[in-house]
């Protein structure tokens, strides 16, 4: 850890192995936060065990707790007090981070058999409630962690849920790379951290579905660079190594190969020293991530749509935050199609999610042109809008105050392209439900359809007519374009705007 210059530790906890006695894992607990103390790293315990945790689907240890599956019938994993206890009093520990977990909630946890509500239960409740529900549950749970000093951190597979995670209090971070649209997935988890004042935390991973690695070292530093380059306040890669006689099912040593006296760097190994030893320290950021300027601004209400549809694998179900009546429709995967659009179709225009189904066999693409594309969800402000010059308005629902927030940038100049029944009604009284109409120095568009001839035109001039990513924070400009004409490989250029 020291040879490559890493300063944090993400940790696979529990280990089955400790057995469920509290003194156990007290004094494992203790030996890595010392060790961590005296290598000035800092660690996290990360609960991923959870969601493949079949047998026994109760997990009881001999104090009666339950470390899996709650009273109310719930089942998300939840450390017992006195672990808790023990992480509040580590000096090492930054929190609990949740894996996958807008996973779970969407897929009831994620394990063809099971049909258990994770955080959120959507019984009883409308869609259009539930991204206000799952929030005020997740807050419940931030709230129990806050009493013992820690605070909650998620890492998302499937580009969803980070708003309603950050309205909670969590940071919710996002994986790239793996079977990601990684310029997309970025741009939702940045306007999450930037509406709700939450660190931003990108993963690049390396996994995909043809095994471990499933990206070059080349796409690694592209990640890099592109999670670096749009602000990231931290950068972690899972798995640093595993030992020969782990027995993994699949090669894990990422960026090492160890035994047990001697270690050496992989070409990833190799790619994550240099950046860290050589290239932060020659390219320091010199902006601030919440001064962001963009150009686009997509405005969602958090359905749990990514286009689920047109995945077909039976461990993705079309469950929108787990439910069985909640389906995916035409108004939860409208959003899908501005992707497409804004990316010059890059991105398709179903799916956000490069994994199982249609799109399993599609090369990946670090660089999918993007001009300052940004993702708040249907509270968001004045202050966060006024600068768009195009916005979206997409989804289940929208708040009567970012409704007047929109309006207030339309008269304003900017142009809005909205879903009919999200618009204003003065606007649909004068628009009709697929029309155009001005309003003060700005331009209402109407439309089912993001993909129609009208909104490609009323949208065009901040549609990239090349393949580059450019983003505004303040007066400095980041683009990203690719090196030689390869989209998985990619350069920085940033420029600084004279004063």
């Amino acid at each position: 850890m020291r040879d490559l210059g890493m300063s944090f530790w993400l940790m696979w906890y529990p280990d089955a192995s400790l057995g469920w006695a509290y003194d156990k894992h007290v004094e494992f607990i203790r030996r890595v936060d010392a060790w961590c103390d005296a290598n000035g790293m800092d660690w996290m315990p990360n609960t991923l065990s959870s969601l493949w945790n079949t047998s026994p689907e109760r997990w009881i240890n001999p104090q009666g707790y339950d470390w899996f599956c709650r009273p109310d019938g719930r089942r998300f994993f939840l450390y017992p007090t006195e672990l808790l206890k023990e992480f509040g009093r580590s000096k090492r520990v930054l929190g609990v981070m949740y894996d996958e977990p807008e996973h779970h909630q969407n897929n009831a946890n994620g394990i063809p058999g099971f049909d258990r509500p994770s955080i959120y239960d959507p019984a009883g409740a409308a869609l259009v409630d539930a991204a206000d529900g799952h929030t005020k549950a997740v807050g419940e749970l931030v709230a129990l962690h806050r009493r013992f000093g820690l605070r909650l951190y998620t890492e998302h597979v499937t580009p969803v849920m980070y708003h309603t995670f950050a309205r909670a209090g969590c940071v919710a971070g996002t994986k790239v790379l793996k079977e990601a649209w990684s310029p997309a997935y970025v741009a939702c988890a940045l306007g999450a951290s930037i509406q709700y004042q939450t660190p931003l935390w990108v993963t690049p991973d390396l996994w995909g579905l043809q095994g471990y690695p499933s990206h070059s070292p080349e796409e690694y530093r592209s990640a890099l660079l592109l999670a670096y380059h749009l602000g990231a306040d931290c950068i972690y890669t899972e798995s640093l190594c595993l030992p020969p006689s782990a027995g993994a099912p699949y090669p894990v040593n990422s960026l090492a190969e160890v035994t047990d006296t001697d270690y050496k760097l992989t070409a990833f190994g190799d790619v994550a020293r240099r950046f860290i030893k050589e290239y932060v320290p020659n390219h320091p950021r010199l902006f601030e991530r919440r001064r962001l300027r963009p150009r686009v601004v997509i405005v969602r209400q958090e359905d749990g749509c990514y286009g689920q549809r047109t995945v077909a694998a039976p461990w993705l179900p079309d469950r929108l935050f787990g439910s069985k009546v909640w389906k995916s429709t035409p108004t939860t995967e409208a959003w899908l199609a501005i992707w497409s659009l804004l990316t010059r179709g890059a991105i398709p225009r179903d799916n956000l999610y490069r994994g199982w189904g249609a799109y399993a066999n599609t090369p990946n693409r670090v660089l999918a042109p993007l001009d300052g594309v940004v993702v708040y969800d249907h509270h968001v402000g004045y202050d966060l809008l006024r600068e768009a010059e195009v916005i979206f308005l997409t989804g289940v629902g929208v708040s009567k105050e970012t409704q007047a927030a929109v309006a207030k940038c339309v008269r304003g100049g900017a142009t809005c392209v909205s879903l009919p029944g999200l618009a204003p009604r003065t606007v649909r009284g004068r628009s009709g439900a697929a029309g155009a109409c001005t309003d003060g120095r700005g331009r209402w568009v109407l439309t089912d359809d993001f993909l129609s001839p009208a909104v490609r035109k009323a949208v065009a001039h901040v549609i990239p007519t090349e393949d580059m990513i450019r983003y505004r924070f303040g007066d400095q400009t980041i683009t990203l374009r690719p090196v030689g004409g390869d989209l998985r490989r990619i350069t920085a250029e940033i420029q600084t705007e004279p004063r």
